[in-house]
């Protein structure tokens, strides 16, 4: 049987992990003034963040629309097709891909989409164990009652060296922002499991952020021994070096694997953003 993955482009792939996972990106918008941008291979991130670094507000999403998921899935000759989209609590695009679904369908497609109930690292991390599942032979209803059970179970933290975005986009009060800058306070953060934000824990200074999120993983990673642990980060190689470091040292992940945040979810995560999933 020949499958294949639709992912929305918050879940980070390069061309060699599309390649391996026979994966297909469909692209957010996302809107500055009048300036669209899609988010693609072809996105300027540094004149992206830029420009978000310029406007008092956060830059409008567009997630895609019911007819880019039909038209993925109809173009597909896949026997079965997989997708995994951003967290319905955080964006329309599961909906969209549902919608798009009901459209393939009738004309014989066969599809499963799963709400990641996440966003970024854990999209990957998905799309990871859904390209294992297939490798082991595992039949479509086998392959998704597994990826259902890896959902619940998986788990996202992230850290930011900047909250201007949180405030732009209203999920923080410009009081509270500006006072934890003023404080050097870094919030350690990650989804309540049910695709929302949580605020975990918090470090004065960023430094002091990386070693309280690694403790976060060390602390959660039971029990994960032989899994795969996510690293997405917008500009900041420096702190996700470090984060692997302290990682390897506390947890026994079979594999790490490291990506560049793409267009939205360094919207969000802002330039010096990491996120981890697991």
């Amino acid at each position: 049987m020949k499958y294949q993955l639709i992912v929305d482009s918050c879940c980070e792939l390069t061309d060699d992990l599309k390649e391996s996972l026979n994966a297909i990106s469909i692209p957010l918008k996302m809107i500055i003034g009048d300036e669209e941008f899609v988010d693609n291979e072809n996105l300027d991130i540094d004149r992206f963040l830029k420009l978000i670094g310029n406007v008092k507000e956060l830059p409008k999403s567009s997630c895609p629309s019911p007819g880019d998921y039909a038209d993925a899935y109809l173009k597909s000759d896949a026997d079965y097709i997989f997708t995994v989209t951003l967290s319905s609590r955080l964006s329309g695009s599961y909906n969209s891909a549902i919608k798009g679904k009901e459209i393939a369908e009738e004309e014989g497609k066969k599809i499963h989409v799963f709400d990641s109930k996440s966003a970024s690292a854990c999209e990957l991390l998905i799309a990871l164990k859904i390209k294992e599942l297939i490798d082991s032979g595992l039949e479509p209803d086998d392959i998704i009652a597994k990826v259902d059970e890896f959902i619940a179970q998986s788990q996202i933290f992230f850290v930011l060296e900047k909250n201007d975005n949180l405030i732009k986009n209203g999920r923080m009060s410009s009081f509270k922002g500006k006072a934890l800058s003023m404080l050097n306070i870094k919030l350690i953060l990650g989804s309540d499991g049910d695709g929302n934000i949580k605020l975990f824990s918090t470090a004065r200074g960023y430094t002091n952020a990386i070693n309280k999120l690694a403790e976060t993983i060390a602390d959660s990673c039971a029990g994960k021994k032989g899994q795969t642990l996510v690293i997405t980060h917008c500009q900041n190689l420096t702190a996700v070096k470090f984060l692997v470091k302290a990682v390897k040292s506390t947890c026994s992940f079979r594999q790490i694997v490291v990506m560049p945040t793409g267009g939205l979810s360094s919207m969000y995560a802002d330039i010096g953003g990491v996120l981890a999933a697991f």
